[in-house]
């Protein structure tokens, strides 16, 4: 099941100035950034067209789209490579 998007608490109004002298007072100011906006770049892939069919048909198949698609099975990938043990590569 996707995960819905949970819109900030909502919080005071404060300046971004005010933010900044409490953080160099020491003051805990991660309640002020919530993670919830993440910096994105957009990328151009060209794909084989075999291979986008394959992709296309199984974004018919979930109900996702393309874009949908690329960005879970990046996901996946990512998380494999992560949880994997790494192997020390012969000297």
């Amino acid at each position: 099941m996707p995960k819905k998007s949970v819109k900030p608490a909502h919080r005071e109004k404060i300046a971004i100035e005010e933010i900044a002298e409490r953080a160099e007072s020491g003051e805990d100011v991660s309640a002020y950034f919530t993670g919830y906006y993440r910096a994105k770049q957009r990328v151009n892939i060209d794909f084989p067209l075999p291979l986008l069919q394959q992709i296309d048909g199984e974004c018919q198949r979930l109900g996702v789209t393309r874009e949908a698609w690329i960005k879970m099975a990046c996901d996946e990938r990512m998380r494999q490579i992560a949880t994997r043990p790494r192997q020390r590569r012969a000297s």
